[in-house]
């Protein structure tokens, strides 16, 4: 009898304690935070629904610093994909850069001479037009079944030409960067010389790359003045058949036809050029010290969750061979296997841009993602070969928003580990704070200390989560020097404080 009644209050106690566990800390059901009053004053506009699981909503701090911590990263854009083409995508998620693959098989994927070989690296540099620009013209103008992307060999494919997609990225400001490469990762063009060995191989390759830089340059007027020394030279998958003895031969040669045309044709204008872009590896210590004078722009890839693992290390590489004030560019980053549909995934990459916009040796000046669009139907991009955008493409607007052309930046620290955060200023003035939250379950009551930088104002709040695509939630007050907000699992805040 006595275990009965025990075990009767056992039950009526643990179903008291269920109950309780499905009300969080504002005494309400677990509902997604983002829709309750709890957000100060921000109104998603979109109507609660029960989830799945009982979220948790934990407490934090977060204090701002009146002092500039640094600049924010200087130039960040995006690396081509062929299946499409569409200025507005670029001006809409706010890309600085556009990298194009500059190989043979785009723009020469036949011998445009008779004679392998001809004409000789003299013979061009005592007349250019011993070239056969009536080629360059014609690849440039119509080419090969009606697109610059032929050479993917993976429709669908964007229908137009080079002139056509050089022009528009001009009349945007978009700064452009040519990747040189004698093969692709298709070993394309099969008559390439790869690598390049022979007297009659280095007149092709450095009549390719002269002809390349002098057709957008001096014949035309595209003002492209960023070139990379190959793509990925110590990964044999992507098109580079040689040592890294003989990569460092051919950026010697890559350069010098570059620099010519600069110093013969256009003296005092300003170009750069980037190396080793390579992946990992030991490849950019090695090019610090033995080719230092073929590239001014230090190059590489990094596809890591969290790119401070490479960058860190490539900067202690450039101090260390006393090269420390050269850019850091990571020219392609992010993913290339399929994970930009993931809401996670697009927190990793906001917190990538910002460790990339936080000084010293996580500082990086430039920076691609790898890819806007899809290669093919393959699904590399953050846009689909059909135009559809998908969910990190949100994610990554919204830290471009926060985060790019050198702001002045402030630290900003939270209390709770899961939480990242950055505040920039822009020039005219306006103030936007920047938090993540990588914890898949907790979400995070958060008060911020802003008072060192204003005191009183009023944002406008922009969400990334499962349920906000960088969406306006409305606004946030800012009051004495603090505001405090709800940010959700697996979710990103960015609150702009106009300046006033």
């Amino acid at each position: 009898m006595r275990s009965s009644v025990l075990l009767r209050v056992m039950i009526v106690v643990l179903v008291i304690l269920l109950i309780l566990a499905g009300w969080d800390t504002l005494g309400r059901p677990g509902w997604p935070v983002t829709n309750s009053p709890a957000f100060s004053g921000v109104t998603a506009g979109v109507s609660p629904s029960p989830p799945l699981s009982v979220q948790l909503t934990l407490p934090a701090k977060l204090t701002v610093a009146g002092t500039q911590w640094g600049v924010s990263t200087c130039y960040i854009g995006a690396s081509e994909g062929s299946s499409r083409f569409n200025i507005a995508d670029l001006q809409d998620l706010g890309i600085t850069t556009y990298r194009l693959y500059a190989g043979m098989s785009r723009w020469e994927a036949q011998d445009d001479s008779l004679v392998y070989g001809l004409p000789t690296i003299e013979q061009i540099k005592q007349n250019p037009n011993v070239i056969n620009w009536a080629k360059w013209d014609k690849v440039m103008t119509n080419p090969p079944g009606g697109s610059d992307y032929s050479w993917v060999n993976a429709p669908p494919e964007w229908h137009g030409n080079a002139r056509t997609l050089l022009s528009t990225l001009n009349a945007a400001h978009i700064r452009i960067m040519l990747a040189f490469r004698s093969q692709d990762d298709q070993h394309n063009p099969a008559w390439a010389p790869n690598p390049p060995v022979t007297s009659a191989d280095w007149n092709v390759w450095w009549g390719y790359v002269f002809a390349t830089v002098y057709w957008l340059n001096v014949r035309n007027h595209y003002n492209i003045n960023d070139f990379e020394i190959g793509n990925e030279p110590n990964i044999k998958e992507q098109g580079w058949n040689g040592t890294e003895q003989q990569y460092f031969t051919f950026a010697r040669y890559t350069y010098d036809a570059i620099s010519y045309v600069y110093k013969t044709y256009l003296p005092g204008r300003i170009y750069h050029v980037y190396a080793p872009t390579t992946a990992d590896g030991i490849w950019p210590y090695d090019a610090l010290q033995q080719i230092p004078t073929t590239f001014d722009s230090m190059d590489v890839h990094y596809y890591g969750t969290d790119i401070r693992t490479n960058v860190e290390r490539v900067h202690t590489w450039m101090n260390e061979t006393g090269h420390g004030n050269r850019p850091l560019w990571l020219t392609e980053w992010g993913s290339y296997h399929n994970q930009y549909n993931s809401v996670p995934f697009g927190i990793t990459l906001i917190n990538n841009l910002i460790y990339g916009s936080s000084p010293g040796l996580d500082y990086v000046y430039g920076s691609d993602i790898f890819s806007l669009y899809d290669f093919g139907t393959s699904p590399s991009g953050l846009i689909r070969y059909d135009g559809g955008r998908r969910a990190d493409y949100y994610a990554l607007r919204l830290g471009i928003r926060a985060l790019q052309g050198c702001r002045p930046t402030y630290r900003s620290v939270a209390t709770a580990p899961a939480l990242l955060a950055i505040t920039t200023k822009d020039a005219a003035g306006n103030f936007y704070l920047l938090v993540t939250n990588r914890d898949s379950k907790a979400n995070y009551r958060v008060t911020v200390n802003f008072s060192a930088l204003l005191l009183d104002a009023v944002g406008t709040a922009w969400q990334f989560d499962s349920i906000h695509m960088d969406a306006i939630t409305g606004q946030q007050r800012l009051q004495n020097g603090v505001t405090i907000f709800t940010i959700p699992a697996n979710g990103a805040l960015l609150i702009k404080f106009a300046h006033t």
